[in-house]
């Protein structure tokens, strides 16, 4: 499960504005990191959104609620930059901070519950509300910045939104005004919270791995298979396979969102149980290419089928009767 990758970007809004007293002027500028938080690679859900938390104390990423989850791995968090120019009451006004949701796109729902955590800043007053939020922060300094880092949840729509795949975005702001001031967007930088978003994945079993019924050899071991290639059955001189009921592989089909490789787990073996508890110990094949890949591109939705056969001993003191056994097959996006 691999991170995207955004270019970071800074973008400063600088304004002035008149101090307190009005006889002098305070430079103030907002920087937002570009493209942060970034969840990377997400599956969303079937049906409903799934929302991420982003801790700005340490840009952990986790799951709050929803059926979906997130495939790439690490931490991101925006971190904005409040800068002041070359004037005197920088070293001594606070600065007045509100932080609040924009527009949303793609399957990226409206930011909310935002958090704060001070970097080189100091916080002089704490935070109330969720969307917005207000705080206030120490002073700036003469021709000097000062950084804190926002968390929010990000909700990612499901596949029932109807909203397209691939790139999702949500919008926050960032005002900032000299205290006393309330900060009103004539001081503001913007970020944007991204994901590359998948549709959900889906596995569905199209046919058992059955080996129907075989004859145990008249002395010794023999090994008998079902190749999940073409389904061709391998047994040696001794042991008779009968025809009916007709042998078949395992058969799967992987549903998702197109072009993604996939990680598909299959047990290397699993033991199937018969009369007294007798057990058959069974080692899979399976036809997987290199790297499994589902149909079509991102954007539309794609498929990947496989199938899976198996082997066993069998010997002339095998007991009589039916085995039967199961095995767990998984997938994920890569």
């Amino acid at each position: 499960m691999r991170p995207t990758t955004s270019i970071a970007q800074l973008s400063i809004a600088a304004f002035l504005l008149a101090n307190a007293g009005g006889a002098a002027a305070q430079t103030l500028g907002v920087g937002v990191s570009g493209s942060t938080p970034n969840l990377g690679k997400v599956a969303s859900a079937a049906s409903g959104d799934t929302v991420f938390r982003i801790t700005p104390s340490t840009g952990a990423i986790t799951k709050q609620s929803g059926a979906g989850a997130r495939v790439t791995t690490g931490t991101s968090r925006a971190t904005v930059t409040v800068s002041c120019g070359n004037q005197n009451n920088c070293n001594t006004k606070q600065v007045n901070v509100r932080i609040g949701s924009g527009t949303w796109g793609g399957r990226g729902r409206q930011l909310s519950n935002f958090k704060v955590s001070m970097g080189t800043a100091t916080q002089a007053v704490a935070p109330t509300g969720t969307d917005p939020i207000n705080f206030r922060i120490g002073p700036i300094g003469k021709n000097s910045s000062k950084t804190f880092y926002v968390g929010a949840d990000f909700p990612i729509a499901g596949d029932n939104s109807g909203s397209t795949t691939g790139s999702a975005y949500s919008a926050f702001y960032v005002w900032v005004a000299v205290a006393p001031g309330t900060p009103d967007g004539s001081v503001s930088g913007s970020g944007t919270a991204v994901a590359n978003v998948f549709r959900s994945i889906s596995l569905a079993k199209t046919s058992d791995l059955y080996f129907g019924r075989i004859v145990r050899p008249l002395s010794g071991t023999a090994t008998v298979g079902l190749a999940a290639s073409n389904g061709a059955k391998s047994y040696p001189a001794g042991v008779a396979w009968m025809n009916l009921p007709q042998p078949t592989r395992a058969g799967y089909t992987v549903t998702g969102e197109g072009g993604q490789t996939l990680s598909i787990n299959i047990p290397s073996t699993f033991n199937m149980t018969g009369p007294s508890s007798s057990t058959l110990t069974v080692t899979t094949n399976n036809n997987l290419t290199a790297t499994p890949t589902l149909s079509s591109i991102l954007g539309n939705s794609g498929t990947y089928n496989f199938f899976v056969g198996g082997s066993f001993p069998i010997s002339s003191t095998t007991q009589s009767g039916v085995y039967s056994g199961t095995f767990a097959v998984t997938v994920a996006y890569n």
